[in-house]
């Protein structure tokens, strides 16, 4: 009979994706800690990292796991984790970090309050002078101590907790700490946050592209856990997420709205100006308990504070979008190697600019469809049903003696001339593709449901031939009837007096001079049929 295993107080689990050294100095540091006589498992869960992370793990005595999963995240990786340990305890590092000799004998100490499902510390950058993203950010980390709403990636938590909530949220890309202490704290249970170091993190931000898809990702996090929040009726993030996406709307017009003002009224631009650096100042004096007499890393802090919002904003864009289309957001991983990937001044400015050209085309672009509506009703000189949808100018010429159905669709570039008694009559959903042309002396109908390819030229009359000038000597016409459901391809001519069947297909470029039969594909010049459809 085999001996029954030793009791583990506390399961250490550290995840990681391609940490390199990092991840050896986080491993290395669980071992060092001073755990005394409490008793400790340590398990790695790798995300699928090409360099050689497992083998280093097991060299250094971890378990190894390898989360499997075709679109991994720290969510999945914490609950295979978790799962697999047999602590009362479980202790979350991310592989980028250096535990604090003392944090696992502090933590438990305050985890003997019964209400308490989760305890954590200060977590600081190590090498906050490796850049000016870096140095920012690692104000990021100081939070007030005491009972506090959320955890983040490092804590210790109860094993027992986390199954009573069936641990992390899998299909969170980022923000599943906070969504999965929403779920502890419904539960009664209280989260403390210890005034005592826990963690050396090491960001490795050291480009603009970087910093920006950091804060990119955590916009992301805002928007899909506040949501969450919104439907459980919790408070979590409904503010920040809400206060940010006004912010980042405002920041980004903030510099057209200044150069608008420089140019028509300087005196507002001045006054715009010294708000916004009251604005920053601001900021800087009530961010200064967490550096204090440091007056120009709070500057520098403000500044980052604000211009954060933007990329945050397109995260929160991005996040709306998928969530409109049910789509799933890959994971987003700002360690990125910059040297084959560039993050361009091109490249950022389209980023910022995103938003601008989203409002274009969600508010101003129906605007402007309204407004082609109007001048087709003006010009014509009688209502058109609002269902018909006009994307851009439609050119209109001579009498203008035209009828329009329902639902119809006309792109940017229609031509439409009727001259004399003509008319021209567009049935219930007709669609007229950019640039066609359509002239009528006598009677152009186009049935129900009818599809005109480019460029498609549609004429019910010619010149006549044998005067001088053939400009001076007038036209011949007669009607010209395509009947419903046809389709007209790319480049196509209907000329005077030709009709088309319904239900009929017309070959891109085809030229139709005569009569042609229902359920017909033609092609060529002329058009000729080249088999029933």
């Amino acid at each position: 009979m085999s001996a029954p295993l030793p009791h583990i107080d506390v399961s250490v689990v550290v995840i990681g994706r391609n940490e390199g050294q990092r991840l050896e100095q986080c491993l290395r540091s669980v071992e060092q800690a001073a755990w005394e006589n409490t008793r400790h498992e340590l398990i790695y869960v790798d995300s699928k990292s090409t360099d050689n992370s497992v083998a280093m793990a097991q060299a250094l005595g971890a378990c190894a796991l390898v989360l499997d999963d075709a679109s991994p995240c720290a969510a999945k990786a914490r609950n295979l984790g978790w799962q697999a340990a047999t602590g009362d305890f479980v202790l979350f590092l991310d592989g980028d970090t250096q535990l604090h000799p003392d944090f696992v004998r502090l933590a438990l100490n305050t985890l003997r309050d019964a209400k308490l499902c989760a305890v954590w510390g200060h977590r600081r950058e190590s090498r906050p002078e490796q850049s000016i993203y870096t140095k920012v950010l690692d104000l990021d980390w100081i939070y007030p101590t005491g009972r506090t709403l959320y955890f983040g990636g490092d804590v210790l938590v109860r094993r027992n907790a986390l199954a009573q909530v069936n641990g992390f949220d899998a299909s969170l890309k980022a923000g599943e700490e906070p969504e999965l202490c929403a779920r502890l704290r419904a539960c009664g249970w209280e989260i403390e946050h210890i005034d005592a170091p826990m963690t050396q993190h090491d960001l490795a931000v050291n480009s603009l592209r970087a910093y920006w898809l950091r804060a990119y990702r955590s916009g992301i996090a805002y928007a899909e856990v506040a949501q969450r929040m919104r439907i459980q009726g919790d408070v979590l993030w409904q503010h920040e997420s809400q206060r940010d996406f006004r912010h980042g709307m405002l920041f980004m017009a903030a510099p057209f709205l200044l150069l608008a003002s420089a140019w028509l009224a300087p005196g507002l631009a001045w006054v715009m100006l010294t708000l916004g650096v009251l604005f920053l100042l601001r900021t800087a004096y009530r961010c200064a308990w967490k550096v204090p007499g440091q007056w120009l890393l709070c500057a520098q802090y403000a500044v980052h504070t604000h211009f954060q919002k933007i990329p945050a904003l397109f995260g929160q864009l991005k996040w709306r979008k998928a969530d409109r289309q049910k789509s799933e957001i890959a994971l987003v991983d700002y360690k990125q190697d910059t040297s084959t990937d560039r993050f361009s001044v091109k490249a950022l400015a389209a980023q910022a600019l995103a938003p601008l050209a989203w409002c274009q085309r969600v508010w101003v672009s129906r605007g402007l469809r309204a407004w082609y509506l109007a001048q087709l009703q003006e010009g014509i000189g009688r209502r058109v049903d609002s269902s018909n949808v006009v994307m851009g100018h439609v050119e209109l010429h001579g009498t203008r003696n035209i009828h329009f159905g329902r639902h119809t669709l006309i792109y940017p570039g229609v031509y439409l001339e009727t001259q004399g008694t003509g008319s021209i009559t567009l049935g219930d959903g007709v669609v007229l593709s950019r640039g066609v042309h359509i002239v009528a002396f006598e009677r152009v109908v186009l049935a129900k449901g009818c599809m005109v390819g480019e460029y498609t030229s549609i004429r019910d009359a010619n010149h006549k031939l044998g005067a001088h000038p053939i400009r001076d000597a007038g036209h011949d016409s007669a009607p010209v009837v395509i009947g419903e459901n046809t389709w007209l391809g790319r480049g196509t001519a209907v000329l005077q007096g030709a009709s088309i069947g319904a239900n009929s297909v017309v070959g891109a470029n085809a030229v139709v001079t005569k009569t042609l039969g229902p359920h017909q594909i033609v092609g060529g010049i002329p058009a000729r049929p080249l088999h029933k459809n």
